[in-house]
C-alpha cells in the first residue's frame, strides 16, 4: 500500500496499471487506512484507491462533510437514522473535491466507485450530479437530500448498482438502505440489491458481493461495446 497525494487529498494506493481504478471512500469517523487492507484482499486487476475525507473530527477519524450535532446524537442515543431529508452543509464542497480527485486518477480508465455509509452519500451526490463511474457499490449508506435526488434519478440510467444493508444496522437504518434500493431502481440503474443478517459494517457476504459485482465489470464493457468479452 503506497501513500500518495491527489488533488489535495492524501490517498492510499494499491494495485496496477491495468483494470479499472477503484475508489473507496470510508464513512464517517473513519480514514483510508480503515478500509485499505479490505480493498487489497479482493485480489483483482485493478487500481485501488483510498482517499481521506479533507475534515479531521475532534474525537478522531475524519468526515466529508462537518458532523451535524443532531444527527450525533441520535446515533450516540442508538436510533439507527434514515437521513433522506438531511442536506448536509459543505455537500457541493465534498462532491467537488471527489470530482477532481476522480479527474486526476482516471481521465481515460474505467472508473468504479465504492462507499461505505458517508462515502455512500458522497459517491451517489456526485453520480446524480453528473459524475462519470462505469460502476457505483453503496455500502451501509442512506439517502441524502431527496428533494434534490429524485428529479436526478435519470443519472442513475443503466449503471451498474450494488447495494448492500445489513437488517440490523444500528447507525444508518434498514429502512435507510431500502430507500436506496427504491431510488435506484426508479431511476434505471441495473441494481444488485444485497440485504444481510448484520449491523453497521462490511461482512465476508458483502465482501463476496462487491468481488463479484468488480469481476464483471468487462463483460458489462463488452457487451456495451458490442464485443466478445476477452
Amino acid at each position: 500500500m503506497m501513500p500518495g497525494h491527489r488533488a489535495g487529498l492524501a490517498t492510499l494506493e494499491c494495485g496496477g496499471a491495468s483494470g479499472p481504478v477503484v475508489i473507496v471512500l470510508h464513512g464517517r469517523g473513519m480514514q483510508a487506512a480503515d478500509l485499505a487492507p479490505f480493498g487489497e484482499s479482493l485480489g483483482l486487476d485493478a487500481r485501488f484507491v483510498f482517499p481521506d475525507a479533507p475534515l479531521a473530527l475532534a474525537a478522531g477519524g475524519r468526515s466529508w462533510w462537518p458532523v451535524d450535532a443532531e444527527l450525533r446524537a441520535q446515533a450516540d442515543a442508538g436510533r439507527p437514522s434514515d437521513l433522506y431529508r438531511f442536506d448536509p452543509p459543505g455537500r457541493a464542497a465534498a462532491r467537488a473535491a471527489l470530482g477532481a480527485l476522480c479527474d486526476a486518477l482516471a481521465p481515460d480508465r474505467q472508473r468504479v466507485l465504492v462507499g461505505f455509509s458517508q462515502g455512500g452519500m458522497l459517491a451517489m451526490d456526485y453520480v446524480l450530479h453528473g459524475g462519470r463511474v462505469d460502476a457505483l457499490a453503496l455500502l451501509s449508506s442512506s439517502s441524502i437530500a431527496l428533494a434534490d435526488w429524485r428529479p436526478r434519478l435519470d443519472a442513475l440510467r443503466a449503471l451498474p448498482l450494488l447495494i448492500a444493508h445489513g437488517r440490523a444496522d444500528d447507525e444508518l437504518s434498514f429502512a435507510a438502505g431500502e430507500r436506496l434500493r427504491e431510488l435506484a431502481v426508479a431511476g434505471g440503474a441495473a441494481v444488485d440489491w444485497r440485504a444481510f443478517d448484520g449491523g453497521h459494517g462490511i461482512p465476508l457476504p458483502v465482501w463476496r458481493a462487491l468481488r463479484q459485482f468488480l469481476r464483471r465489470l468487462p463483460e458489462r464493457r463488452a457487451a456495451q461495446d458490442g464485443q466478445a468479452p476477452i
